[in-house]
């Protein structure tokens, strides 16, 4: 039967379901750029090239053997590699970083893209990123002062929990949008990259749940 309950809640973060969640992040964004490059509908192709290749930096494992990967030369000394097994604070942190980096520019592309609709920054990121990031290399991202995190300061489980749980639904509000974008040709982004792609749920500190059962 399928798992209704909750892998992650604000009192209950284990680091193997962390890990897994990571990927399963990394991995939807991967895929709804490449899927967003090969629509029809979508005039631009450049959806991989400046979101993963150009953002994302290290590989991540989850516990099942899968991974994510890619290398930035440029930033060499800050690449990684995250496995269930370990990651640091200065990690997390980086993964962090450049998942708000990540859809930021992805949802700012898609809002200059000659699409249906031009509110995907405002209404998946600036909306709902509340969080501010900064990074071992000075670089801030975010929208409030609801916390901040730093390569020193990624132990409040409360608001990790709360910002894990924000990126999953910020998953679920763009591929929903580009589903019913009426220029976007594709239909599927949300079973493909939110529905099958995140099978965990995640709950926030006011009870709300993100992600899906697992079977």
């Amino acid at each position: 039967m399928p798992n209704y309950e909750a892998q992650i809640k604000p009192n209950g973060l284990s680091q193997r379901n962390l890990i897994d969640l990571l990927y399963m992040i990394v991995a939807s964004i991967k895929g709804i750029c490449a899927k967003i490059d090969a629509d029809a509908g979508v005039p631009l192709t450049t959806y991989t090239a400046n979101i993963f290749t150009a953002k994302f930096n290290g590989k991540i494992a989850d516990c099942r053997g899968n991974n994510v990967v890619n290398y930035i030369a440029a930033k060499d000394r800050f690449w990684q590699s995250i496995k269930p097994t370990g990651i640091s604070d200065k990690g997390l942190n980086a993964m962090l970083y450049q998942l708000f980096d990540m859809m930021n520019t992805l949802t700012l592309q898609l809002d200059t893209d000659a699409l249906g609709d031009s509110n995907y920054n405002a209404l998946v990121y600036a909306a709902i990123y509340l969080w501010m990031v900064k990074n071992q290399e000075g670089n801030t991202v975010g929208n409030g002062n609801t916390y901040w995190f730093n390569p020193q300061g990624m132990t409040n489980q409360r608001h990790l929990v709360d910002c894990l749980a924000a990126i999953v639904h910020s998953i679920a509000v763009l591929t929903q949008k580009l589903d019913a974008d009426a220029t976007v040709t594709d239909t599927n982004y949300t079973a493909l990259w939110y529905t099958a792609a995140i099978p965990m749920q995640i709950e926030n500190c006011k009870g709300n749940l993100y992600g899906n059962a697992s079977t």
